[in-house]
């Protein structure tokens, strides 16, 4: 439940700005450590008797709670912050799976992806292709080819590349083991808030914005 969520972060910086740790908040409302951190989270709904429990150990009302949650909104903190955990997919296609890690990327000038490559039963070289923009690559884990024109890269954790998406270009996994990168895209073909057209992307999860 969206409420939840917002509470939940409210309750977490209420009981942080009073010096209490979660094991105390626990202890004073008898509810479990790991319902509180999932809560706090917005991973979970809260029953409303379970609320008032936190309130009162709080030294605070539901009614406060909920005015501190219109000012948490209007910040619009949570559009700024994006948690791990609140990471999900994006699409699937293919050896690739593609992930949102960040909550605004709609209207922003880039767009940020996690792209998790699959291993491949057996080596192989997608055709090149070529788009709009700029993109850069950074390797997280595993082992990226990346081909650019001519030429082909093998990239390891902590490598870079940095390059005009006019190129012709493709990258793809050759390994046993799954390869995990960071993308950054310009022009961000979300930036109208325009929905995810599976006609708009290549075989390695990119983007044509032509």
């Amino acid at each position: 439940m969206k409420d939840s969520k917002y509470i939940g972060i409210s309750v977490n910086k209420l009981r942080k700005d009073a010096g209490m740790t979660l094991k105390e908040l626990s202890e004073k409302t008898g509810l479990s450590q790991g319902f509180l951190s999932k809560f706090e989270r917005g991973q979970t709904t809260i029953a409303v008797d379970s609320l008032l429990q936190i309130t009162a150990a709080l030294g605070t009302s539901i009614d406060q709670l909920l005015a501190q949650k219109g000012a948490d909104e209007s910040s619009q903190t949570v559009n700024i912050i994006h948690r791990s955990y609140e990471n999900s997919v994006l699409y699937m296609e293919n050896s690739f799976i593609n992930y949102q890690i960040t909550s605004g990327f709609v209207g922003m000038d880039v767009f940020p992806k996690l792209t998790v490559l699959l291993p491949t039963p057996a080596p192989q070289q997608n055709p090149l292709f070529s788009h709009t923009g700029q993109e850069f690559i950074y390797v997280l884990e595993g082992v990226l080819t990346l081909q650019i024109e001519s030429h082909t890269y093998e990239l390891y954790p902590g490598d870079t590349a940095h390059f005009e998406s006019n190129t012709k270009h493709n990258w793809w996994n050759n390994t046993n083991r799954n390869t995990t990168i960071l993308t950054i895209h310009t022009p961000n073909v979300f930036a109208n808030g325009e929905a995810i057209d599976p006609a708009l992307k290549n075989k390695n999860g990119d983007f044509f914005v032509d």
